[in-house]
């Protein structure tokens, strides 16, 4: 079916749910957490679906203070891989003003409402 990339922290209930529906998943990490592979490394032969991610795994961490949320998101913006942004509904906004190039290209979706939105994508 679809294969999910995402980013520690994602609730490995939800991961477990949508491997037991017959996807499977495959961890990306910032560049200097060591989950995964890093998301801005990402090809075309990756084969990835969707990528989900927590707000505070895509901004800078200390050491890589120059690396934005859009350098992140660079190949996923190349390789027309939707991308979505876990985050609380009241700070939406504030998570947008911290984007350019990527503000208008991911769905930001509050932790409740993740589950439907990966579902609503994977259709």
């Amino acid at each position: 079916m679809a294969l999910i990339g995402y980013m520690e922290g994602t609730d490995p209930n939800l991961l477990s749910s949508l491997c037991a529906q017959g996807n499977d998943t495959a961890p990306l990490g910032n560049g200097s957490d060591g989950h995964g592979k890093y998301i801005a490394h990402i090809t075309a032969s990756d084969e990835i679906d969707l990528v989900i991610a927590y707000l505070h795994k895509l901004i800078s961490v200390s050491g890589m203070e120059n690396v934005s949320i859009d350098d992140r998101l660079f190949a996923c913006r190349r390789h027309d891989i939707p991308v979505l942004i876990v985050v609380p509904d009241e700070y939406k906004q504030g998570a947008r003003s911290r984007m350019e190039e990527s503000r208008e290209y991911v769905d930001l979706v509050a932790p409740e409402q993740l589950e439907g939105k990966v579902k609503e994508l994977l259709k």
